[in-house]
């Protein structure tokens, strides 16, 4: 008898070792060709981001340049390996292009053939397919041939490129003159105190861009494309909060590479997600945010300057309360009506003449009775205003945002100055005739946009830009 179990014992070892193997070859499928996948797609990535950011540097919306981006991403490529040793070969068949990164913006780069076609191509995807990649272990298991395990695949995959400019798709109204009715000009000198005035803004004064009507009368604001450029075809969708809320996030756009010119506008911001992403700059990422500390990161200092006495956070910042701007009134104002005075910078005096002055020398504390009169008394600046600089960039005033890296002038909107009077309006794709792009520092958080009285965006205004900004190349995905 005992012959015969231990015939049985080795029958029954022999079969659960058949069984084990399979499920060795498993484990070892998992732990290597799993793990020689992922080596492949890292391999296949760095190939990818590198040919991206090569060849998107080429790119200057010419033909020219569509054909230097193809030539330097297939080099750049070739100079790598992936399955360790296997040359990496792109053609212009694995590349696209496009004016933001998004896939709906990309089209093949061989559909571009001229410079009109280029124009606004500021961005350049890269796809890598790994091919067939034999498996190892995977090709042992029962079925393999049926479920697809005798090869893997994988790919790499970037996009990196550059927005036209650095302008956030955010428009406001230039400020209009009362006795004409018109929108102030470029550089204005302010009769008796010389002050310098650009389409009616004023450095240094607090505006909240809800109330830049006339007489200080409601006034909302346009959402701008940020991908279509005037005078090629709108997209009505692309003017909707869905689509510009990771524009305001980042602060860029496509449009507009010079001005005076035109964009393609809406009327109206939204209370969920543009507001959500203005406030992304505050270190605040809670929903409707589009936005990420990591392509959108808070400002360095999230100090909000809008407060009074014990209420601040910081002596610097005690000075004003921030209100509507109502400087149109007739009759003199009160420190109120000028706002939160020189958070970021400093009023500055007008080289030149109307309507071409040009921003000279900055002004003092001193010259705030000169230059913001009041029946009751001109404000003052708090004894612990900086002798230099503003309460933003004094060092050791400011908040640092908690768990977030931040960046510097995160919390300034490069905004495009709208010639209001002359709009037409059409919808979504209303023609909005720009003036210039102007800096406006955020002095506190966007509160009230789902309408009425109490929208506020209150910023400070910190002059104009020109040329208009540019973005450096980067990737995005």
């Amino acid at each position: 008898m005992k012959p015969a179990r231990a015939r049985q014992c080795r029958g029954l070892i022999s079969v659960m070792f058949a069984l084990s193997v399979f499920v060795l070859f498993g484990f070892m499928a998992l732990a290597i060709d799993v793990g020689r996948t992922y080596v492949v797609r890292t391999e296949l990535q760095n190939a990818a981001d590198a040919a991206a950011l090569a060849g998107a540097r080429e790119l200057n919306q010419t033909l020219a340049g569509i054909n230097n981006a193809i030539t330097r991403a297939t080099a750049i490529a070739a100079q790598n390996n992936f399955l360790f040793a296997t040359p990496i070969t792109i053609t212009s068949a694995n590349l696209a292009v496009g004016s933001c990164p998004a896939d709906a913006c990309m089209v093949p780069i061989t559909s571009i053939t001229s410079n009109a076609l280029a124009s606004g191509m500021t961005f350049l995807r890269v796809n890598i397919p790994s091919g067939n990649i034999a498996t190892w272990f995977a090709r042992l298991m029962p079925g393999a041939v049926a479920a697809g395990l005798e090869n893997t695949a994988t790919f790499g995959l970037a996009v990196a490129g550059r927005f036209v400019n650095d302008v956030t798709p955010i428009g406001v109204c230039g400020i209009k003159d009362p006795a004409t009715g018109l929108t102030r000009p470029k550089g204005e000198v302010m009769t008796g105190t010389g002050e310098l005035r650009q389409f009616g803004f004023r450095r240094g004064i607090s505006y909240n861009i809800f109330r830049l009507g006339n007489l200080g009368a409601p006034s909302v604001p346009y959402l701008i494309n940020p991908v279509d450029t005037y005078p090629g075809a709108c997209s009505p969708s692309n003017s909707s909060a869905n689509a510009t809320a990771p524009f305001v996030c980042s602060g860029t756009s496509a449009i507009l590479p010079t001005t005076p010119g035109f964009v393609y506008g809406n009327t109206g911001v939204s209370a969920g997600r543009i507001q959500a992403a203005l406030n992304s700059r505050f270190n605040d990422y809670t929903g409707p945010s589009s936005c990420t500390p990591a392509q959108s990161p808070p400002d360095t200092n999230i100090t909000t300057y809008g407060c009074t006495g014990a209420g601040c956070a910081t002596p610097a910042a005690n000075w004003m309360s921030p209100t509507r701007q109502t400087l149109n009134l007739a009759g003199t104002a009160t420190p109120s009506d000028y706002g939160v005075l020189w958070s970021y910078s400093r009023a500055v005096s007008a080289v030149g003449s109307t309507p071409n002055a040009r921003p000279g020398t900055p002004f003092t504390t001193s010259d705030w009775s000169t230059l913001y009169p009041s029946a009751t008394g001109a404000p003052a600046a708090d004894v612990d205003y900086p002798a230099t600089g503003s309460p933003y960039t004094n060092p050791g005033a400011g908040a640092a945002p908690i768990g977030n890296t931040g960046r510097p002038d995160r919390r300034v909107l490069n905004l495009a100055i709208v010639d209001c009077p002359n709009v037409a309006p059409a919808g979504a794709c209303s023609v909005l005739p720009v003036l210039g792009i102007g800096r406006f520092f955020m002095q506190t958080p966007a509160s009230g946009f789902s309408g009425g009285p109490n929208a506020e965006l209150n910023v400070e205004f910190a002059g104009l830009i020109e040329p208009v900004p540019v973005m450096q190349v980067m990737l995005y995905r």
